[in-house]
């Protein structure tokens, strides 16, 4: 199916919408999902009728998620995804996504997982880019910390609490919920549920993903309905995979050193430094196979990564060829 069919505008003679209103139009749909009481029925007709701009964002929003609904079923969500990325009506990309996912019927973390990175990017509610680190309190007070490189969805709504972590790494100190309301984080391998916890979630390579359990503890359940739930004390963590891996061990201290702007190796093969250090500086940071496997060891300062390449020079044989500041090789001295 032309993927082209699958946006027909509804009154595109009544011009672009404003933000706003598109936000707000998809904050009702995402809520009459959620909640389709009388009451919540009669405060969405309320706004809808409060202005015309609000009618025909609603109109908008409807014709576009039933038509994508009807264009997936013959031609899969990566097409639906597509058509959003060209819709000229829905301003707001991620909230078109949004809106796609709850008419197409993708499980939001199902769905998210498996789009490329620049599409999961720009639909997240939390993100952050190369050498950016954020820290944010949910509405609950949770506390959240995102390390470099890292895109995270929230989906909280009357009944639960969680998070999907789509690439990178995060930090989570659960808080109580007043409304009681159970917390967990999705992962492409599996689902964590904590035990009154602090503790880390990373995405590695190769699909498999590490929890480290600082505080309290956490329960790790594979993707499918079937799977066995293990559970990780505080001061351990385990790899994990949707396979069904699971390799537990003790927790590695330097796993937490990111949260005080530390990268810390204890005879960390200099490829894998490399990488570490490369989530905090833009541009291609290349090793030399000659020198992949030096051993570095030390603590390292994230804010200044050229001093760090500068210090890898005092320690190692290496030098530090800088053909760009965005391109650079360690290689044997």
């Amino acid at each position: 199916m032309n993927s082209a069919k699958l946006l027909r505008p509804h009154a595109p003679e009544a011009g672009a919408i404003e933000p706003k209103v598109i936000r707000q139009a998809a904050d009702w749909w995402a809520r009459l999902r959620e909640d389709s009481s009388a009451a919540e029925r009669d405060r969405f007709e309320a706004w809808r009728r409060a202005e015309p701009a609000h009618e025909l964002a609603w109109q908008r929003l409807n014709a576009l998620t039933r038509d994508v609904a009807t264009g997936v079923a013959h031609a899969g969500p990566a097409v639906a995804s597509q058509t959003l990325l060209q819709a000229p009506l829905i301003r707001s990309r991620r909230t078109a996504i949004r809106l796609v996912l709850s008419a197409v019927g993708v499980g939001l973390g199902a769905w998210a997982l498996s789009e490329p990175a620049a599409i999961r990017r720009l639909s997240a509610d939390l993100s952050t880019g190369t050498g950016e680190r954020r820290s944010v309190r949910l509405p609950d007070g949770t506390q959240v910390e995102l390390n470099a490189g890292s895109v995270v969805d929230l989906r909280y709504t009357a009944s639960v609490r969680e998070l999907v972590l789509l690439e990178g790494e995060i930090l989570i100190e659960t808080a109580r919920d007043p409304a009681g309301r159970p917390f967990s984080v999705r992962t492409r391998g599996g689902l964590l549920t904590p035990v009154g916890t602090r503790f880390l979630v990373r995405d590695l390579d190769g699909g498999r993903m590490r929890v480290a359990v600082l505080e309290g503890a956490v329960d790790v359940r594979g993707l499918a309905v079937d799977s066995a739930v293990n559970r990780v004390q505080a001061g351990e963590q385990a790899d994990f995979s949707a396979r069904g891996d699971f390799l537990p061990a003790r927790l590695e201290p330097a796993s937490s050193a990111w949260l005080r702007g530390m990268l810390i190796a204890d005879e960390m093969p200099l490829s894998d430094f490399l990488d570490e250090l490369g989530r905090y500086r833009p541009g291609v940071l290349n090793c030399a196979a000659a020198a992949a496997g030096l051993r570095v060891v030390g603590a390292f300062p994230l804010a200044d990564t050229d001093k760090v390449l500068d210090m890898l020079q005092e320690i190692l044989p290496v030098r530090v060829r800088r053909y760009t500041r965005y391109w650079v090789t360690v290689v044997p001295a």
